[in-house]
């Protein structure tokens, strides 16, 4: 692709020769001879020193840099778009496999393509351009929208509703029974997880994620939202749109995200809390009490970041602040007990 024709594609300002080819994206420590790469800011355009590829992308605000160079507000974007337009795959409909299982009164959408071993329950809904891998089951009921892709071995339960343009990557289960047992006589009766789930459009969920159905109503994942790998959602969790979570995250249940919300990995959230709009939660977090709109908490207990930072850069001194109090009650003491026998002496 002409770099020039680039620019104009990402609304690029071109800094240097319009005609340079470019034919691969890469990293800047493997690019090279007709390959574009990018620096996320200022501080590493250094590391182009000696680099061979034959363009980079650029913040608007940088310095000359020596190859030619697309300036843009912001790189890592410009990126991820190029990486689009060279590896990027149009879409060609495959069919449904003789070797699938399409139930009783299930409605299939123009153009999908349904991988041997895939099963659509009696009564699902596939979306048109849908793309079912190898071993993905359906439930009876379940609805998936169009352009929504399942990699191999997902499992929608029943009564699921997946919105448009959903991924769900290999081994995630949707759908199944929320964690719920009534104790009484020492033994655990379950109850009965009656509810749904509903993933609203453009949201992403990772391999080997489990996200639970309802009690009662639903589990809802909000528009826009993407979960990592191995993330666990109870049931009646409501999180909201746009919202980021790391993998190992743990959300209790009937717990409800704002937007935009990001979460470290491994944090684990406790049940029936409120956690505010853009809230960030440092990974390892723990967090038993509510947090309240666009703070910054950390550490387990989760506190505001700024305290933790202090405990932290405490935590190696208190052996030493240890021996210093223990003095200080001796020397305290000592004092006391002068002061004492002086009173006691006087006339």
């Amino acid at each position: 692709m002409n770099l020039r024709d680039l620019a104009q594609m990402l609304d690029a300002e071109l800094d240097g020769a319009g005609d340079v080819d470019v034919s691969a994206v890469a990293g800047l420590p493997d690019a090279r001879k007709g390959d574009i790469t990018f620096v996320a800011d200022r501080r590493h355009l250094r590391e182009l020193d000696g680099c061979q590829a034959s363009a980079v992308i650029i913040p608007s605000d940088a310095p000359a840099v020596p190859i030619p160079a697309l300036r843009v507000k912001n790189p890592r974007l410009a990126f991820a778009r190029v990486l689009g337009m060279f590896h990027g795959k149009p879409y060609r409909p495959g069919g449904i496999s003789e070797r699938a299982v399409i139930g009783r009164n299930a409605v299939i959408g123009s153009d999908a393509t349904i991988h041997p071993f895939a099963v659509v329950g009696d009564g699902a809904t596939v979306g048109s351009r849908v793309t079912l891998h190898p071993g993905v089951t359906i439930g009876p009921g379940s609805s998936v929208g169009d352009d929504c892709i399942l990699y191999p071995q997902v499992t929608v339960y029943h009564g699921v509703r997946i919105g448009r343009r959903v991924t769900i990557h290999a081994g995630a289960v949707i759908g199944g029974d929320g964690f719920g047992y009534v104790t009484d006589g020492g033994i655990h009766h379950k109850i009965p997880q009656v509810g749904g789930v509903v993933i609203e459009d453009d949201v992403e969920i990772g391999a080997n994620t489990t996200i639970d159905r309802a009690t009662l109503g639903n589990t809802i994942i909000g528009k826009g939202t993407k979960i990592d790998n191995q993330v666990q959602v109870a049931h009646n969790v409501t999180i909201g749109e746009h919202c980021l979570l790391a993998s190992q995250a743990g959300i209790a249940g009937s717990t409800k995200l704002g937007n935009y919300v990001v979460m470290g990995g491994q944090v684990g959230v406790a049940d029936h809390l409120s956690v505010g709009d853009r809230v960030m939660i440092g990974g390892g977090s723990g967090i038993k009490q509510d947090v309240e709109a666009g703070q910054i908490v950390s550490g387990y207990y989760a506190m505001p970041i700024r305290e933790w930072l202090k405990v932290q850069a405490l935590l190696p001194k208190l052996p030493e602040m240890k021996k210093q109090i223990l003095d200080l009650q001796r020397r305290i003491q000592e004092l006391l007990e002068d002061r004492s026998s002086e009173e006691e002496n006087r006339p």
